[in-house]
C-alpha cells in the first residue's frame, strides 16, 4: 500500500484524485494496485451500485470524468516529456512509441496506436534532438503547451497543432510560423468568461472543432508555404487527380472524385451556383434533399456544357472569387490567393486563372451598389456583405482563423440599439466569438482596412 491518503466515499473521491494526479508530476509515488482497487470500487458504486445515486449525481460525475480525463492526459504528456528529455526510450533501445506502450501496458492493458502518438508528439512539440539534449522552442508552442495544461485544449487538437509546427517548420518563416502558430491555438482553445452582474457565473465559450481547425491549419500551412513549394504542390495536386466510378446500390452508379484546391474551388464556385433551393410555381418548398440538389446541378452544369460543342458558351463560366495581393498577381514571387471557401492558390495558379476572367479592383461600391444603408435596412445587403467579406477576410475578434462563410455580419452598434446597417458598423464574427462580443458587450474600431475589437 502507498502512503497516499485513502480514496473516500462519495462525492470527496474526486478531489483525492485531482490531487493524486498533481503529486504525480511532483515527484510523489504513484499508487498502488490496491489504491487502484479502492477508485475502481468508488467508480462504480461499491457494493450498493450505481442505482442508488440521483440523476443530478450521475451527470455530475461524468463531468467529473472528464476533467479527470483533462487532468490525466496533461500528466501523461508531462511524464512522457520528462523522460524524453532524459532519454529513457534510447537507453532501453526503444522507439518513444514503444517506450510509452510498454510503460503504460505494465499494469494495464496496451494504450491504442493513436493516443501514444498524439501524447509523443504534443511532448516533442516544438523540440529538436541533439543526443540526450532538447531545445525547447517558444512563443506559439509555448502558447500551445500553455492551453493545453491549463486544460482550454484537448489532446486531440493539441496534436493537430503539434503535427501543423512540425510539418511547416522546416519550410516556414520562423516568426510568422510563431504568429499563426498562436492565431490557431487561440482559436482553437476554449475559453472561460464570466456571464453573471458579480462574475461569479460562468460560461465555457468553445473553441474550434476538430474539422474547423483541421481546415484552418490546411489553409494556413499553404499560406506560409514559399511560392515555389506552393508551386510543386500544385503540380502534384493536379497528378493526383482522379474521377472513379463503381456500382451502387440497387443498380446505381457511384462515382467518386479527387481534387486539388483549385478544382475544388471551381467545382464548389459551380454547383452553389446551381444547387439553391428552387420554389414550387405557387411558392412551395423544394422539397429535394441538399446531395439531391448538389446531384442535379453536376448534372445540368454537365448538359449545358455538352448542348452545344464548338460553340461560344451562351452564359458566364462559375464566378469563382479570389483574393490575392495585387503586386503577387502581377509578378510576386510571395503570397497567395484565397477563394472565398478557404482554398489557397498559388500566385502562380491565380495569374493563369486570371488569363480569360474579369479582373474587378476591390474599390467597393462600383456598379452603383449601395453599401451604406443606415437605418433603412436591418440586414445587410449581398453588396455589403462582398464588401465585408473582401475586407475582413474572416472572423475579426484576435486570433480567430474561421474563414467568412462561417461567419456573421455584426453591428457593432446594436441595431436594437439605434446602429446602423453601414460598412463602418459591421464586423464578421465566427459564432463563438460573436457570442463572446454579445455577453461581454466588446466594442471595436473600424476603418477601411479591417476592424480592431477592445478586448
Amino acid at each position: 500500500m502507498s502512503t497516499m491518503t485513502q480514496w473516500p466515499d462519495g462525492p470527496q473521491v474526486v478531489p483525492a484524485m485531482r490531487d493524486a494526479l498533481r503529486s504525480l508530476t511532483a515527484g510523489v509515488p504513484p499508487m498502488a494496485a490496491s489504491d487502484s482497487a479502492e477508485v475502481a470500487g468508488v467508480a462504480t458504486g461499491g457494493e450498493g451500485g450505481l442505482w442508488r445515486h440521483s440523476d443530478a449525481e450521475l451527470t455530475e460525475t461524468l463531468a467529473v470524468i472528464g476533467q479527470m480525463r483533462q487532468l490525466v492526459e496533461i500528466a501523461e504528456v508531462a511524464v512522457v516529456r520528462e523522460g524524453l528529455e532524459r532519454g529513457l526510450p534510447g537507453e532501453t533501445g526503444w522507439s518513444a512509441h514503444d517506450w510509452v506502450t510498454r510503460a503504460e501496458g505494465e499494469q494495464a492493458p496496451d494504450p491504442s496506436v493513436r493516443h501514444v502518438s498524439s501524447v509523443v508528439r504534443v511532448a516533442k512539440a516544438g523540440t529538436t534532438m541533439a543526443g540526450r539534449y532538447w531545445a525547447t522552442a517558444d512563443g506559439g508552442v509555448r502558447a500551445l503547451r500553455e492551453a493545453f495544461e491549463s486544460g482550454d485544449l484537448p489532446l486531440g487538437k493539441a496534436d493537430q497543432l503539434a503535427r501543423f509546427h512540425a510539418q511547416v517548420a522546416p519550410v516556414a518563416d520562423e516568426e510568422d510560423l510563431d504568429h499563426d502558430l498562436k492565431a490557431l491555438v487561440a482559436g482553437a482553445k476554449d475559453d472561460v468568461v464570466a456571464t453573471g452582474p458579480d462574475g461569479r457565473v460562468t460560461q465555457r465559450v468553445r473553441g474550434l472543432t476538430d474539422k474547423e481547425l483541421a481546415a484552418g491549419i490546411v489553409r494556413t500551412g499553404r499560406l506560409l508555404k514559399p511560392a515555389k513549394d506552393q508551386d510543386a504542390e500544385d503540380a502534384r495536386g493536379k497528378d493526383a487527380r482522379s474521377f472513379t466510378k463503381s456500382p451502387g446500390p440497387a443498380g446505381m452508379s457511384s462515382y467518386r472524385i479527387v481534387l486539388d484546391p483549385e478544382g475544388a474551388a471551381v467545382v464548389d464556385s459551380a454547383i452553389a451556383a446551381l444547387s439553391a433551393p428552387v420554389k414550387g410555381p405557387d411558392g412551395e418548398h423544394d422539397e429535394r434533399s441538399a446531395t439531391r440538389r448538389r446531384a442535379d446541378a453536376l448534372l445540368e452544369i454537365i448538359r449545358r456544357g455538352v448542348s452545344s460543342p464548338g460553340e461560344a458558351p451562351k452564359t458566364d463560366k462559375a464566378q469563382l472569387v479570389v483574393t490575392i495581393g495585387l503586386d503577387d498577381l502581377r509578378a510576386g514571387t510571395d503570397g497567395a490567393g484565397v477563394t472565398t471557401t478557404g482554398e489557397v492558390l498559388a500566385p502562380s495558379v491565380v495569374r493563369r486563372l486570371a488569363c480569360d476572367a474579369g479582373i474587378i479592383p476591390v474599390i467597393l461600391g462600383t456598379d452603383g451598389a449601395i453599401l451604406d444603408l443606415g437605418r433603412t435596412a436591418r440586414f445587410f445587403s449581398p453588396s455589403q456583405r462582398k464588401a465585408i467579406w473582401l475586407r475582413d477576410q474572416g472572423c475579426t475578434y484576435p486570433g480567430c482563423t474561421m474563414p467568412p462563410q462561417w461567419c456573421d455580419a455584426h453591428h457593432v452598434d446594436w441595431w436594437s440599439r439605434g446602429g446602423a446597417t453601414d460598412l463602418d458598423n459591421a464586423a464578421l464574427l465566427c459564432e463563438r466569438h460573436h457570442t463572446k462580443v454579445h455577453s461581454l458587450e466588446l466594442h471595436a474600431t473600424i476603418t477601411a482596412t479591417g476592424v480592431t475589437w477592445h478586448v
